[in-house]
């Protein structure tokens, strides 16, 4: 939306930036909280789990935190208080850092998600007993990691596209704001039809990979009776 105020100079698009910027801040400011929390939690409940992959585990949650969030937290302020003393070019890259660096959390996050799911790169070390990274570049690059990273990328693409769609929605039903609501549910239409192909197309190759890389979690998906699992898991070896 900004990116076409600065385009076409119109004062509506500034507008709707603004506005959707404010219920983006209070979304902002509930998953601060909530991953401060989160964060304790990998000493608070899964502490020995952290003591067991903490070399691997802890390595992309590092990089989330020193560069994702930081991006995040350092113009996000910007965002809501430059409008008056940037340029419209100045604010519209500050825009794009913060939306970039909320991608980028997620890309980090998801790549220890994957690597839970399908942990490559790493070695136990029956001396330590722990479990030990020896390829850094196979941990980010692992198929499931980034499967998972477009595929929730994408979902939560939908999500806001569907939250706009129900405000503007409900502005339209009421006769508010029209101009505003009209042009933000055609921007959130199209781009969460774009952004559902994409999870369908991911959704589908997810199940793939964990047929390949997780079959016992499939089995159980499926509901197979626990003689068939243990049969499987011996199978499988």
């Amino acid at each position: 939306m900004e990116s076409v105020y600065v385009m076409t100079g119109k004062a509506i698009w500034r507008r709707m930036t603004k506005f959707w910027g404010v219920l983006f801040g209070i979304n902002f400011a509930l998953g601060v909280a909530t991953g401060i929390v989160m964060e304790f939690q990998f000493g608070m409940n899964w502490a020995y789990y952290s003591h067991y992959v903490g070399d691997i585990f802890g390595a992309p949650l590092a990089i989330e935190g020193l560069m994702a969030f930081f991006l995040e937290a350092t113009f996000v302020g910007l965002f809501f208080f430059g409008w008056d003393r940037l340029s419209k070019l100045g604010h519209l890259i500050v825009t794009w850092l913060v939306a970039i660096g909320t991608n980028l959390s997620a890309l980090w996050i998801l790549v220890a998600n994957g690597w839970m799911q399908n942990p490559v790169g790493a070695i136990f070390n029956p001396h330590t007993m722990r479990m030990e990274m020896t390829d850094f570049a196979e941990v980010i690059l692992n198929p499931v990691a980034q499967a998972k990273v477009v595929h929730t990328v994408s979902a939560g693409y939908v999500l806001g596209a569907m939250f706009v769609m129900g405000i503007s929605a409900w502005y339209l039903l009421r006769g508010r704001h029209i101009d505003l609501a009209k042009r933000s549910m055609t921007v959130a239409a199209s781009f969460g039809l774009a952004a559902s192909l994409s999870v369908v197309v991911l959704g589908d190759e997810s199940g793939y990979l964990t047929t390949e890389h997780q079959q016992m979690k499939i089995a159980a998906m499926e509901s197979m009776k626990p003689v068939k699992i243990a049969s499987l898991s011996r199978y499988l070896g």
